[in-house]
């Protein structure tokens, strides 16, 4: 795909994403949701243990058995087509596919196109073999390939295309360690002489489901909602694939649009020290605090109470621009106004919409959730002031609950 038609294909997303956060929100049951084609065209990669594999023609995995679950509830019929891992971002973008489905992992680089789903499961990198590799094999062009190069920088990295080949290539000697993650690692061990050493990082990376622009708003609405349905039924899945129940709650999925929003600061930070600009926007600020008002009010929310929490994310933001120059300068190189911006005003969108879903929250709701992928970004008094902002989000005309920060 040439860089032009992959430069119109994001305008053409960030016009959707703009036009997307202007109208206000509504409640759920008052959306109208749009009929979804009968041929649902679904990319997946076929290379990808226990979410993705293709045998002799026929596939299985986790996420193979989520999309024919899906499927024939909608009462779709699925077009499977085969994507690689180098070129998927460019597939996704060119709307080669409706959807990629098989471990995909939610990044700032995929966040910026199309949209990415609630998350199904949760993973890591895992390193198989020496922890202090002179030579490092990895799948090409995945999550897995930006760790590893930055993870051993002074060392022979080997990408590789048939990532089912990584474990012939650590037994037959010719690199000293494979990068895998949790899920796939269990495939991979133990497939050479003896028992390889592994090391793994901790789980914060999500795996989701990526929607191409063309039909990001209406499919990714609706996966979101059919995953939000039938949570104990894909958590059922899950044990049977991924070797364990992980149910995943709502409140769980509102700390992951947190921090998928956090996740874009460093590029943030890169693109305004590219232009020259100051990393306070006091007028933008302004700008975006007023279309939370409205967007909360529109949910049933109090909006003080949302826009409260927007501030404290607002000052979170601020701090990751600020503190961590390494993350800024390992950043992807994303436009700040046809890229950033919009992605950054469509998470906010869903942000109320989670809010106005869980709203109150209980703190045991939100303590008992999965705070990995926050604290990433968050020191102990940030993290804080984010769980009593939360914990003070309320519907409109609600007295505020003494009760709900116990």
């Amino acid at each position: 795909m040439s860089r032009s038609r992959l430069c119109r294909s994001r305008f053409a997303l960030a016009a959707w994403l703009i036009a997307a956060s202007a109208p206000p929100l509504l409640p759920a049951a008052a959306q109208s949701v749009p009929a979804l084609p009968q041929l649902l065209r679904i990319g997946t990669s076929g290379d990808y243990p226990p979410f993705s594999v293709e045998r002799d023609g026929t596939r299985v995995g986790f996420d193979i058995e989520l999309a024919e679950r899906f499927t024939r509830e909608a009462g779709l019929r699925i077009e499977w087509v085969s994507f690689r891992w180098p070129e998927l971002a460019a597939d996704v973008a060119a709307d080669r596919f409706d959807v990629a489905m098989g471990g995909v992992t939610a990044t700032p680089e995929r966040a910026v196109t199309g949209y990415l789903t609630r998350a199904v499961a949760t993973s890591g990198p895992c390193v198989l073999g020496s922890a202090t590799p002179k030579r490092v094999a990895v799948n090409r062009g995945g999550a897995l390939e930006r760790f590893a190069r930055k993870r051993f920088d002074g060392a022979e990295l080997r990408a590789v295309d048939g990532n089912l080949s990584l474990p012939e290539l650590l037994a037959r000697g010719e690199v000293d360690a494979i990068v895998t993650d949790r899920f796939e690692i269990a495939h991979f061990r133990g497939r050479g002489k003896g028992a390889w050493p592994e090391t793994c990082e901790p789980p914060v990376d999500r795996k989701v489901f990526w929607v191409a622009p063309a039909r990001a708003r209406d499919l990714g609405p609706r996966l979101d909602a059919w995953l939000a349905r039938n949570e104990a039924q894909v958590d059922a899945v899950r044990a049977r694939w991924l070797g364990a129940s992980a149910r995943r709650s709502d409140a769980d999925h509102l700390l992951d649009l947190l921090a998928r929003r956090l996740a874009l600061m460093p590029a943030v930070a890169r693109a305004k020290a590219a232009r020259g600009l100051a990393i306070d926007d006091p007028e933008r600020e302004a700008r975006v605090l007023a279309g939370v008002r409205a967007r909360a009010r529109a949910a049933g929310l109090d909006a003080a109470s949302v826009e409260s929490l927007f501030r404290v994310q607002i000052e979170a933001a601020r701090h990751v621009q600020e503190r961590d120059t390494s993350a800024r300068d390992d950043a992807p190189d994303l436009d700040l106004e046809q890229a950033l911006r919009p992605a950054i005003g469509a998470l906010g969108d869903r942000i109320v919409s989670a809010l106005a879903a869980t709203a109150p929250i209980p703190a045991s709701s939100l303590d008992g959730a999965d705070w990995g992928p926050v604290d990433v970004w968050l020191d102990a008094p940030a993290r804080t002031a984010l769980r009593d902002a939360l914990l003070a989000v309320r519907r409109a005309s609600t007295a505020p609950s003494h009760d709900a920060r116990r």
